[in-house]
């Protein structure tokens, strides 16, 4: 496995990638400026890569990985991934990097078959294989990052309510994070810089509002977190 990188677009190692039994693919997905993603990187990748099966990890709007199959004849399966951007993310390998405890393969049922035998291979007996199709798979994606764009907006809002109610907020969160059903990731507050930014969550957010507006699905729920977080981000001091 061999993972296919921007930076290497022009002189990426085409003999060591033709030995290959397959090749990853995990290029950026930027915002463009109607909201959708830019799947530019994404399909030059798959293209130029000279081998005949395809592990996607770029986040990507449903539909794209069996348009990129029937395009290019290549077997293609999207896998998204888990590993969080943030320092602490980076730091806690083993707690977050979740990709390696189980992976969601979407794509065609052989192909996702084949795909599940060579994953086992290399991440061992722990790992929990979860078939679908690729359509499904990059809406879990999208469905993740989009709870996670949630939650933050949440955990900001309870914050400005304990402000103007003169409530310790760190007292507040704590008692709330007692509870066992609810997790603790995506409910800090950070007062010099307010709302989700980053690379993932921002233009994901965007992205899947995008494809709910031409599935003609009125997303207002989304839509409020994405205009309270533009908000937050507007008025922040970091």
């Amino acid at each position: 496995m061999v993972e296919f990188d921007r930076a290497i677009h022009d002189e990426y190692p085409a003999p060591a990638l033709g030995s290959c039994d397959f090749v990853t693919v995990c290029v950026g997905t930027p915002r463009r400026d109607d909201g959708s993603a830019d799947l530019t990187d994404v399909v030059a990748a798959i293209k130029q890569v000279p081998t005949t099966r395809v592990l996607l990890r770029s986040t990507v709007p449903p539909g794209t990985t069996e348009q990129l199959a029937a395009s290019t004849g290549k077997s293609v399966c999207f896998s998204p991934e888990y590993v969080g951007e943030s320092a602490f993310a980076q730091e806690d390998w083993g707690t977050w990097a979740n990709d390696r405890l189980f992976q969601i393969i979407g794509g065609e049922p052989s192909d996702a078959r084949w795909f599940a035998e060579r994953l086992t291979e290399i991440h061992g007996a722990e790992t929990r294989i979860f078939t679908c199709t690729a359509s499904e798979a990059e809406l879990a994606k999208y469905m993740e990052n989009s709870y996670f764009a949630l939650k933050v907006t949440f955990a900001n809002q309870f914050f400005d309510l304990c402000e103007a109610l003169d409530a310790d907020w760190f007292a507040v969160r704590e008692a709330w994070l007692l509870d066992p059903r609810v997790e603790r990731d995506h409910t800090a507050v950070f007062t010099r810089s307010r709302g989700f930014g980053g690379r993932c969550l921002p233009k994901d957010l965007e992205a899947i509002l995008h494809v709910a507006r031409q599935a003609g699905v009125s997303f207002e729920l989304l839509r409020a977190v994405h205009d309270i977080n533009e908000g937050y981000r507007s008025s922040s001091p970091g």
